[in-house]
């Protein structure tokens, strides 16, 4: 039995949805495969980090300060990464994006980090390898999906690994730019692998 486990942002919103999550997967051996959203909402009034992402391009578009909305992503990753004791050096990560950040930069690399530092944490909270979406999800210059390139990139990573934790939303075209999905993407990702994997169950959580 092989099952492709996907995570919704509310189901990584916070330490406690990391812990539920890990119970989860621990619960069932045949979970070798995980893929997560961004970290969304902790309650009905917080934000998504993707929306808090989108909100800062707007912001650099049109010059306005954007200091406010970076420092809550960052609250939010650091608080999870504290909350759990985990060693990743999620700081460094942050503060490489916050030094990128730009009028030019790609909307689809930026709000794709989200989805990025989330898979991050969890891959070592659960104690999984984990393998960036840019170097699996292959998609075409016509914005398909890739399946034979995203099987290839996919069965050399599964050579040396039997499980890993995977970012959903995004992957690259040929050349490695980062490209995103439409919003709710996540769920496209896992519906990838759930094929190319001939997973026998494919489970879409949330909280």
């Amino acid at each position: 039995m092989l099952k492709i486990a996907k995570f919704g942002g509310s189901s990584v919103a916070n330490a406690a949805q990391f812990a539920k999550v890990k119970h989860i997967i621990e619960s069932d051996e045949a979970r070798r495969f995980v893929v997560v959203s961004a970290s969304g909402k902790e309650h009905k009034k917080d934000n998504k980090v993707t929306d808090l992402l989108y909100l800062i391009e707007a912001h650099l578009k049109y010059s306005v300060d954007y200091l406010s909305l970076f420092d809550l992503i960052k609250e939010r990753f650091i608080s999870i990464k504290t909350d759990l004791g985990l060693q990743y050096p999620i700081e460094e990560d942050l503060a490489k994006l916050q030094s990128e950040l730009s009028k030019s930069m790609s909307t689809d690399y930026l709000v794709s980090r989200g989805e990025y530092l989330t898979a991050k944490l969890m891959a070592e909270y659960l104690g999984f390898p984990f393998v960036d979406a840019k170097d699996i999800i292959t998609f075409r210059y016509d914005g398909k999906i890739d399946f034979d390139a995203t099987n290839y990139r996919l069965d050399n990573f599964l050579k040396s690994h039997d499980c890993f934790v995977i970012p959903g939303f995004y992957g690259a075209l040929p050349d490695g730019t980062v490209k995103t999905m439409a919003r709710g993407g996540s769920d496209i990702t896992g519906s990838i692998l759930a094929r190319l994997l001939n997973a026998d169950m494919y489970e879409n959580w949330t909280d």
